[in-house]
């Protein structure tokens, strides 16, 4: 008889990698023979976060939201969406919980944080719920928990105590190749760099969920950022005139904002992570800044270029990661238009699979010895919550 198991992940963003990697992660333990549920949990940072409107409290804001109010509609009706789509393909436990205080491990075998940048510090919606002090019953699981390129040891006031947290887990992973340094220079422990939950899923796997219903040009490059930059931008224009392609961008709020409608993108008629994985599975090539922007191109098989930006020059190594696990470094690229480059190029993807076999292998096995309860890395070193 398998384990009871609940996930607390950011699946409560209005983002589509977080949304899709809880998703992942939730199929993937149903599969390996567990029950499972996502806890409901998302902090009222979160929440500030993801609201329709930014906070007026400086004259910035007060500008970004007179720039957004002619899309609220639209905004709305994406956020319901993705709310949707929440409900429809996440187990959840009951209502939102919004603060530590109110979370529990009763009724569980075993709690798993991750994956997604659950352990960055220094994000709005940071929380040390991921970090999992509160449960003091269940097996305590990280599966390829990310710090998001935010060092603990040098980013946190007592970095001690997310030491201890890290060593009370029954089983511990990581997403990326730092993240497995800090965890060490945390803890003293060595502990394993896992593939995304996304990965551990195939093509197929999507398909059922996926919005067949969205209504999409027979070629364009699909352009997937978190943010929008000049340089980017201009990178874009620039492969879509060389291979005549309409753009379509994603991420309503952020791209009013920049004024993006200027650039001549366009965007899809609605917003979720099923508009998302089919714009993505049709796309005559992806330009992202994103990791799951990343990802999905890969599980589909269809060209795509990760453009550096920001911290990618620095500590952050996500996507380097994830791309030397698939032998793709040369899809990590500068916002410069090459001359005579053709951006339409597949790439070795039968070598890219072969490589991920055996990481998607691991992921799983790390995964079957943590919900069995054997101990796959780690500690037992257990503390009250808060400690």
């Amino acid at each position: 008889m398998g384990s009871r198991a609940a996930i607390l992940t950011f699946h409560h963003s209005y983002n589509c990698g977080s949304m899709l990697q809880a998703y992942a992660l939730q199929e993937t333990i149903r599969r390996l023979g567990h029950e499972v549920s996502v806890l409901n949990f998302s902090n009222r940072g979160q929440q500030r976060l993801y609201s329709t409107l930014e906070r007026a409290t400086t004259v910035k804001s007060v500008v970004k939201d007179l720039i957004l109010l002619p899309h609220v509609p639209r905004i709305r009706r994406n956020y319901a969406s993705y709310e949707r789509f929440m409900r429809q393909r996440l187990p959840l436990d009951g209502p939102v919980v919004e603060r530590i205080q109110d979370l529990s491990d009763d009724g569980y075998d075993v709690v798993v944080a991750g994956s997604d940048q659950v352990w960055n510090i220094t994000i709005d919606d940071a929380d040390d719920a991921y970090f999992l002090p509160w449960v003091t019953r269940a097996r305590k699981v990280a599966y390829a928990a990310s710090f998001g390129a935010r060092n603990p040891a040098v980013h946190a006031a007592r970095p001690q105590v997310y030491g201890q947290w890290l060593r009370a887990f029954d089983a511990l992973s990581i997403r990326e190749r730092n993240g497995r340094d800090w965890i060490r220079e945390l803890t003293g422990l060595d502990v394993p760099v896992l593939v995304d939950p996304t990965l551990l899923l195939r093509a197929g796997d999507y398909e059922p969920i996926e919005d067949r219903s969205v209504d999409l040009p027979e070629r364009y490059l699909f352009y997937y950022s978190p943010g929008y930059s000049r340089a980017i931008n201009r990178f874009v224009a620039g492969i879509a005139e060389r291979h005549r392609l309409p753009v379509i961008a994603f991420n309503t709020k952020t791209f009013h904002v920049k004024l993006m409608g200027l650039s001549g993108f366009r965007l899809p008629s609605l917003e979720d992570p099923a508009v998302y994985l089919r714009l993505m599975r049709n796309a005559s090539v992806v330009v992202t800044t994103s990791f799951h922007g990343t990802v999905f191109p890969s599980i589909y098989r269809r060209p795509f270029w990760t453009v550096k930006n920001g911290g990618m020059y620095g500590d952050d190594d996500r996507v380097r990661t994830l791309l030397d696990i698939l032998g793709l470094e040369d899809r990590l690229v500068p916002p410069e238009l090459e001359p005579g480059r053709d951006y339409l190029e597949m790439p070795d993807f039968a070598a890219s699979q072969a490589r991920l076999a055996p990481e998607r292998e691991r992921g799983l096995d790390f995964l079957r010895a943590s919900l069995d309860g054997e101990v796959a890395s780690g500690g037992a070193d257990r503390q009250a919550p808060g400690a």
